[in-house]
């Protein structure tokens, strides 16, 4: 008995080494859940709308979850449009709400992307709340759980069981309807065009839904399949949102009273165009007006044949060669809720960056 309680002591400290009974799993250091309430969600995010502001205190922790969604989309924005003048940059700063920035007040391509993704984000990351169990408001998907359904890629008769736990996709797109749109409350064109993109954005999400499965049988023998819908890969969505931004259509906006949109053919837009209607500046220069910062100090590839080399990302006004060792964050991951930790990459290297 003595041996048998000595041994269980050691193995109860084994798992406390491992991190069984703390948030260390996988050496992560995540941080516990915090107290979503309103005090600690609407109050730090500032400029809400007044609607926001009364939907985040009725649901902060869907709110939490909505802007960490936004958080993600500009890091994909970032990614997205790296190459290009324009690059999301000044959209990621310190206690700042993005869709406050002056560029996304006007009627910029620019705008309808930054638009449309962070919808796509709010979309995306309450989803994956819901089933994870973290909101009072909403939990797994369940419209199809107990059916059968057959693989559509797929020629083989074999069916498999709708289980699991879905992504709640609905709750997401209507939620990000709810806090992104609510804050469009003018009749304008310009409304209309914010309100269409934000559908674009959520629809990215929506129509790319995938299967998620797991065979169940003796030695993997998948005698029976339990499949469960997931949210995409939001790298897919952002690849997919980007191509709408290269196809983007500019909107007549000639008669401000029309309350449908026609793009400048005369055609309707299709429901995932992105819709602008303001030619964009060249963003060579910094300009607070629009939030931006110019190209001067931005990495250039002097070889490259796109967009980023260095005759075009710099304007024409030249570059310089230098070595610099640099420290930036890396390898982040984001962590309900609602921070996102990084490590740190230092490293030594040449580089052509615009004069």
């Amino acid at each position: 008995m003595i041996r048998l309680l000595a041994a269980l002591i050691v193995l109860i400290a084994t798992f406390l080494h491992m991190g069984f009974t703390t948030n260390n799993i996988l050496r992560l250091n995540i941080k516990k859940d915090p107290v979503l309430d309103p005090n600690t969600v609407c109050k730090t995010f500032p400029e809400l709308r007044s609607q926001q502001y009364n939907l985040c205190r009725k649901y902060p922790d869907v709110t939490a979850s909505a802007i960490q969604g936004v958080q993600i989309a500009i890091h994909e924005c970032q990614y997205q449009l790296r190459t290009h003048r324009w690059n999301c940059s000044a959209l990621e700063k310190k206690n700042k709400n993005p869709h406050t920035s002056p560029i996304l007040t006007k009627g910029y391509r620019e705008t309808a992307f930054a638009y449309a993704i962070s919808s796509a984000g709010v979309t995306h990351q309450v989803a994956k709340a819901c089933s994870m169990g973290k909101l009072k408001s909403c939990g797994c998907d369940m419209s199809v759980h107990g059916r059968k359904g057959r693989h559509a890629e797929e020629d083989s008769e074999k069916t498999f069981e709708w289980g699991g736990c879905s992504h709640n996709i609905d709750f997401g797109a209507k939620y990000a309807m709810k806090f992104l749109d609510r804050k469009e409350s003018a009749a304008d064109v310009h409304s209309q065009i914010n309100v269409h993109n934000n559908r674009a954005g959520r629809l990215a999400v929506i129509k790319n839904v995938r299967e998620q499965c797991k065979c169940h049988g003796m030695s993997g023998s998948c005698e029976l399949e339990t499949c469960w819908k997931a949210a995409p890969d939001f790298r897919k969505v952002g690849d997919l949102l980007r191509r709408k931004y290269d196809l983007a259509s500019k909107v007549d906006i000639s008669n401000t009273a029309k309350t449908r949109l026609f793009k400048s053919n005369g055609q309707k837009p299709q429901k995932m165009e992105l819709l602008f209607y303001e030619k964009s500046p060249n963003y060579c220069e910094e300009n607070p007006n629009l939030d931006s910062p110019g190209t001067t100090g931005r990495d250039c590839n002097k070889s490259s044949t796109g967009i980023d080399n260095c005759d075009t990302l710099c304007c024409g006004r030249g570059y310089n060669t230098l070595k610099v060792k640099r420290s930036e964050r890396c390898h982040c991951k984001f962590h309900w809720c609602c921070y996102v930790e990084c490590q740190t990459c230092t490293y030594t290297e040449w580089v052509t960056v615009c004069k």
